[in-house]
């Protein structure tokens, strides 16, 4: 079985509680940890056999890391254990999912390996709030209901409003530039400058 380990939760006697996202399943799995386990690690994604025990949770044996060449990158890595930790924040408590958030895993991985780590998060993020039916349209302000003129402003989960309603200091994007991106799912028509303050909007959560 394979899956990306989105959560990590020590315990007493150098052991820990994981969540693994599989493509059908969030698991929860024990795991004695020790140092001979370092492989493990937020957002990698591993092969494993699960050992399943009748007083506890089921247990994590026969680990084998399945890696990617951004692992060495240390500000890739980190930008990555980022949405790691945001997705597991969105799906805390949730058991089954869809195959969908294993493959975005999965293909953004991948393209983390070549590509702006930044714009591959953002796309990932786009990509999910599509699934999830939570890509806002234009029609109107979310917090006044007015409508939208050429440049808005966005809130959390890329909500639009009016810069005037939020605050001032967030930034202002021009309206066409974001239907394109909802459109398309893609931020290649974007500058890097604009990516960065979309990327700051994503971290404050999923």
């Amino acid at each position: 079985m394979q899956g990306f380990i989105i959560s990590i939760t020590p315990q007493k006697n150098e052991s820990i509680i994981l969540q693994v996202l599989t493509p059908r399943k969030i698991k929860k799995l024990y795991r004695f940890y020790g140092a001979r386990h370092s492989i493990i690690q937020l957002g990698k994604k591993v092969d494993f056999e699960i050992e399943y025990q009748a007083s506890f949770l089921p247990k994590m044996r026969n680990i084998t890391p399945l890696n990617f060449s951004f692992e060495r990158d240390l500000e890739r890595l980190y930008i990555w254990q980022h949405f790691i930790q945001l997705l597991y924040k969105h799906c805390i408590d949730v058991e089954e999912v869809e195959e969908f958030y294993y493959k975005m895993l999965e293909f953004g991985a991948y393209k983390m390996e070549l590509q702006n780590p930044i714009r591959v998060v953002l796309e990932m993020y786009i990509s999910l709030l599509n699934f999830e039916g939570r890509l806002p349209d234009f029609k109107e302000c979310f917090l006044c209901s007015g409508d939208l003129g050429d440049e808005i402003t966005l809130a959390r989960a890329f909500l639009p409003a009016h810069s005037s309603c939020i605050d001032s200091a967030n930034p202002s994007f021009l309206r066409r530039d974001i239907a394109k991106l909802f459109t398309t799912l893609s931020s290649v028509h974007l500058d890097d400058c604009e990516v960065a303050k979309l990327y700051k909007i994503l971290e404050l959560g999923i």
